[in-house]
């Protein structure tokens, strides 16, 4: 099964655990079911942005369920793609790499200006026909921090990278052939363990 944690940030930019749940497969119905799950262990409060990679069935699972939030793409995840989805003539000139990372990572920009970068790049790069940067311009909003820096910890929330390593730390106290409670014996541990290295101010 596929151990899926919540992982958000308190107010001293900690990394927190707040739920988790075990997954037979990653469908849009399990994702409904969990996020439901997830609103009742807070009470009904929903978080005030989730970040996600591009999964299809979280495409719509995210907005049935938490309404309020602002649903993010993972910038990471949307960067890795560039070999594939641009021209490698591209994307093998450091220039084009680089100018293009301080136009989609400044959250200092406003809308208009990244608009007014991203436009110029563009077209001095010739890739006004390429499909993918066409989807990513119109799906701009969920993804580049200049229209969300106003989101509480937007701008330091732009990536899963906080859960993927959450991930990693969680595979330490894993083991395949293990019984159920023997996990929730073991996640315990991770999480009673992690609260201890970690205290918090109050």
């Amino acid at each position: 099964m596929i151990l899926a944690p919540f992982t958000g940030v308190d107010h001293h930019k900690k990394s927190v655990t707040f739920d988790a749940s075990l997954m037979s497969r990653e469908n849009e119905q399990n994702f409904k079911w969990i996020f439901k799950k997830f609103l009742d262990a807070m009470g009904g409060k929903q978080p005030h942005c989730f970040f996600t990679d591009q999964c299809p069935a979280m495409k719509t699972a995210v907005p049935a369920i938490f309404t309020t939030a602002a649903h993010r793409y993972c910038m990471w995840h949307i960067m890795q793609k560039l070999p594939e989805k641009v021209s490698m003539t591209v994307t093998k000139e450091a220039d084009f790499v680089t100018r293009l990372n301080s136009v989609i990572w400044d959250s200092d920009l406003e809308p208009s200006d990244f608009e007014e970068r991203w436009s110029a790049l563009i077209s001095e790069f010739q890739l006004e026909d390429n499909g993918w940067l066409k989807y990513l311009f119109s799906k701009r909003q969920r993804w580049i921090p200049a229209y969300y820096r106003d989101t509480p910890l937007g701008c330091l929330l732009r990536t899963t990278q906080r859960s993927e390593s959450e991930n990693s730390f969680f595979k330490h106290f894993e083991n395949p052939h293990g019984t159920l409670v023997e996990f929730w014996m073991r996640f315990q541990s991770a999480i009673y363990g992690s609260a201890m290295a970690h205290p918090k101010i109050s």
